[in-house]
């Protein structure tokens, strides 16, 4: 059976349909759930709604679907039977705020396999995360963190503050001392220094990153979608595939209190041997 999968809007106050991109990703994941067997088929409309990275009448990639701006997938044919869903009706059984079932990526083997059956990264996304990995880990006992904070930490969330993260990552040097740096994924650009301050072991992380600042706090979840810079949310997307991917390889994963970013890394994990939490 074929099926296609059609992103909406979650409630009428939200400006895009779906959430952010890797919490896109996570929904897509749960979908897969409806795929019996090795011939059935999934396929990704972010084009006939407005979704996070949806760059306005620009063909990026050959395509003006969001979802192959960065991954490639299948067409489906028309003279085949098809089922037609939205992200509601597509919601499978994996669960956002229970963590605890991602610290063991190796759970996951059989949605991993059928998560890439179906999506296949692009080449330019490919080419860019392995010269990171290749210049910057491959070699190097690399703890992977994501530390998620800004809209998280107001407006009535209680998600922890970077202390909470600090205090983590030192019970984990503490435990594996064979860790020879950290690679943090971050919304918050200030967090940057705090740790390379802090630690006495090389701190990498993407440069050149739309991220909150001491100017733009990004304190509601929209505050990221608007920005003047060329192609702005297509490269959004860009850049949490880099994260996504740079998480995937590393040997530990620090996950975020909550965050698709790091429930994604877990279960696409390559190089990953041990999962943490806060």
């Amino acid at each position: 059976m074929n099926y296609n999968l059609e992103f909406v809007k979650i409630a009428p106050s939200h400006e895009v349909a779906g959430v952010g991109f890797a919490g896109n990703i996570f929904i897509i994941m749960s979908a897969l759930h409806h795929l019996k067997n090795d011939e059935d088929r999934m396929y990704v409309d972010m084009e006939t709604n407005e979704c996070i990275c949806t760059e306005h009448d620009v063909v990026l990639h050959d395509t003006m679907n969001s979802w192959e701006y960065f991954f490639n997938q299948i067409k489906l044919n028309e003279d085949e039977p098809v089922v037609h869903m939205d992200i509601f009706q597509g919601k499978g059984d994996l669960t956002y705020n229970n963590r605890d079932v991602y610290l063991t990526p190796d759970s996951f083997i059989e949605l991993r396999t059928k998560f890439y059956k179906n999506f296949q990264i692009k080449d330019y996304i490919n080419i860019i995360v392995d010269e990171f990995y290749d210049s910057k880990i491959k070699g190097k006992n690399t703890l992977g963190i994501q530390v998620r904070l800004t809209d998280y930490t107001h407006g009535g969330h209680n998600f922890p503050p970077i202390e909470k993260y600090i205090a983590r990552i030192k019970q984990i040097l503490e435990e594996s001392p064979e860790i020879e740096q950290i690679f943090v994924a971050t919304d918050d650009g200030k967090v940057i220094p705090v740790l390379e301050e802090t630690f006495d072991i090389p701190i990498i992380y993407w440069g050149d990153m739309f991220r909150a600042d001491d100017e733009n706090l990004h304190l509601d979840p929209h505050d990221r979608l608007h920005d003047d810079r060329e192609l702005h949310r297509y490269n959004l997307g860009v850049e949490c595939m880099k994260e996504i991917f740079t998480l995937t390889k590393c040997d530990h994963l620090l996950m975020a209190w909550t965050s698709s970013i790091s429930i994604v890394a877990s279960i696409l994990s390559e190089n990953i041997k041990n999962v943490y939490k806060i």
